[in-house]
C-alpha cells in the first residue's frame, strides 16, 4: 500500500505540474514569438539596408569607372 500511496501522490504532484506549467506556457509562448518575430524584422531590415549599400557602392563605382572611360577616351 505504502507503494500505491507514494504513486498516487507522485501522479497528483506531476499532475499539478503538468496543470501549472499548461498556465505558464501560454505567456512565454507569446514571449517567444514576439522576440522572434522582432529578430525577423531586425534580420529583414538588415537584409534591406546591406542590399541598399551593396547597389549604391555599385553604381557609384559603375558610374566613376564610365567617367574614367569616357575622360581617357576624350584625351585621346
Amino acid at each position: 500500500m505504502r507503494f500505491a500511496a507514494g504513486l498516487t501522490a507522485t501522479g497528483v504532484i506531476g499532475w499539478l505540474l503538468l496543470e501549472a506549467l499548461k498556465i505558464l506556457m501560454i505567456p512565454v509562448t507569446a514571449w517567444v514569438m514576439g522576440l522572434l518575430a522582432a529578430a525577423l524584422k531586425i534580420a529583414l531590415m538588415a537584409l534591406a539596408v546591406g542590399a541598399a549599400l551593396g547597389l549604391g557602392v555599385f553604381f557609384f563605382r559603375r558610374s566613376r569607372k564610365a567617367q574614367a572611360e569616357a575622360e581617357s577616351e576624350a584625351e585621346a
